[in-house]
């Protein structure tokens, strides 16, 4: 089985293809710079508040799904 690729995975690359700095990030989301450092560089994961402001400037659509139950 490969590895899982998790939101946070999917935000970094977004954040990455964005060319943006972590800084234009931070200041167009208002969230604090050192947050956002903190989770590009795998430190800390983030508040989902804050999750949802990073999203919205990297025109990511973040929301719940449902999982399938596993057959056991």
């Amino acid at each position: 089985m490969g590895k899982r690729t998790t939101m946070a995975d999917i935000v970094r690359t977004a954040f990455r293809d964005s060319g943006m700095s972590i800084k234009r990030l931070s200041t167009a989301a208002g969230t604090p710079y050192a947050s956002a450092h903190a989770f590009l560089t795998g430190d800390r994961d983030p508040q989902l508040s804050t999750l949802e402001r990073w999203c919205r400037v990297l025109d990511l659509e973040l929301r719940p799904v449902r999982q399938k139950k596993r057959k056991g």
